[in-house]
């Protein structure tokens, strides 16, 4: 693959997730760092991630996390999408 052709990967799942019945084993707060450290581009955590998980994630290396569920299955999508930007920062 071209250098540049990829910007970051998508590492995970962290958590079982209903959006990915077919996800591979949970790795985890500890598998997604050392999944991180051994990568040669920047990782984004992704996978059953909540507002929990964030701070920890961040701390393991992420680039950022990708949510679905914590976001769109919360009762006031746009509360919990300030609450995830809030652990990030």
């Amino acid at each position: 693959m071209p250098t540049g052709t990829v910007d970051y990967l998508g590492v995970g799942a962290i958590h079982p997730t209903s959006t990915k019945p077919d996800h591979p084993q949970p790795l985890g707060v500890a598998g997604f760092a050392a999944a991180a450290a051994a990568a040669p581009l920047p990782c984004v955590a992704i996978g059953g991630i909540t507002t929990a998980d964030v701070a920890a994630l961040k701390a393991a290396g992420a680039a950022g996390v990708a949510v679905v569920s914590a976001i769109c299955a919360a009762a006031d999508p746009a509360a919990a999408a300030r609450q995830l930007a809030a652990q990030w920062n």
